[in-house]
Order: structure tokens, then sequence, then C-alpha cells
């Protein structure tokens, strides 16, 4: 099968996606498949389907700067993942992962408004999270001082393998705990 004409796009692109193991956009599966953009993306949406017809644990996601990746059903990531995962691996403390839940519940929030609820000081926790590019700088509030609002970024999505922030499990889930 030299022939470039041999090959399924379908098959192209969702190979593509599984060797990457990142987010790709229309434009590089184009310029690697020879393809062209329509029809990538009409076997996206059928690789898509046949996923979920045959309820895959695999899925393709599409993120907010339109580039799509192959990735594993939530439930699947939270159980396997850690011991896959080739993205380097992070302890977080209590503290950060508590900070993490405020930003994403809360979003956008300033710091004051963080402390506030944790009843400590967390910028050194901010610090670590921007440096994890798990949140992001959303503006200034505009409040006396102008501080810094944050909210959390699409890498904070793929981390802990969700779609969009609806994603989350509702506040209610955790109260019955």
């Amino acid at each position: 099968m030299n022939n470039k004409d041999d090959i399924r796009t379908i098959h192209l692109v969702e190979a593509l996606l599984f060797l990457e193991n990142r987010p790709v956009n229309i434009t590089y599966m184009e310029k690697l498949t020879g393809r062209k953009k329509e029809e990538i993306r009409k076997c996206i949406h059928e690789l898509e389907q046949k996923y979920r017809q045959i309820g895959s644990s695999l899925r393709i996601t599409e993120n907010a700067q339109a580039d799509y990746q192959m990735s594993l059903r939530p439930p699947l990531f939270s159980h396997l993942g850690k011991y896959y995962d080739s993205r380097k691996k992070v302890r977080f403390s209590n503290a950060s992962l508590e900070t993490l839940a405020i930003i994403a519940y809360k979003q956008p929030v300033t710091r004051v408004e963080i402390e506030k609820i944790r009843g400590v000081h967390v910028g050194h926790i901010l610090k670590f999270l921007l440096e994890q590019k798990l949140v992001q700088f959303a503006g200034k509030k505009d409040a006396p001082g102008k501080p810094n609002l944050y909210k959390t970024t699409d890498h904070f999505l793929n981390y802990f393998g969700l779609l969009s922030l609806k994603d989350l499990p509702s506040i209610s889930e955790f109260e019955k705990s």
C-alpha cells in the first residue's frame, strides 16, 4: 500500500489522531494525509458516531481552538490514566486541588475570593497552578485595585478528561458524600 489512494481517509484520520496523542488541527491533518479539510471533518464525525454506537472506550474531542484529539472516556481515564499518562507526572496537594476546584466552579474568581473560601493565603498555589497551565489570567475585576481574575484552561479540561466545564460533577454530588 504505497499509494495514498489505497488507504481510506477515515483510517488515515484515525491513525493520525491515535499516533499524535495530542490536539491536532485540521490544517495539520490535511497536510499529513493529503486529503481535503471537508473530507477529514466528515471522517472525524463518522469516527465519533462509530465509537458511540459500539460503546467504545475511545472518543474524539474538539477543544476551543477547533483541534481534535483521541482520548479515553472520562471514567476510564480516571481509572487507568494515572498508569499510562505520558504527560509529566505532577503531584497535587490537597490545598492545590481545593484551590483548583474553587476556580473551576466559581470562575472567573480573584485570589482574595479564593482565600475567603479557603481561609488561607493561596498566592503560592496560584503560581503553581499557573505554571502547570491549569489556570490562566482572565482579566481584571472591575473593583478597587483591579485584582486579577483566574479561570481554568483547555489544558485543565484535557488533564482531567473533560469536554467542557459542564462535565464537572455537580456540587450536590459532593454534598451527598
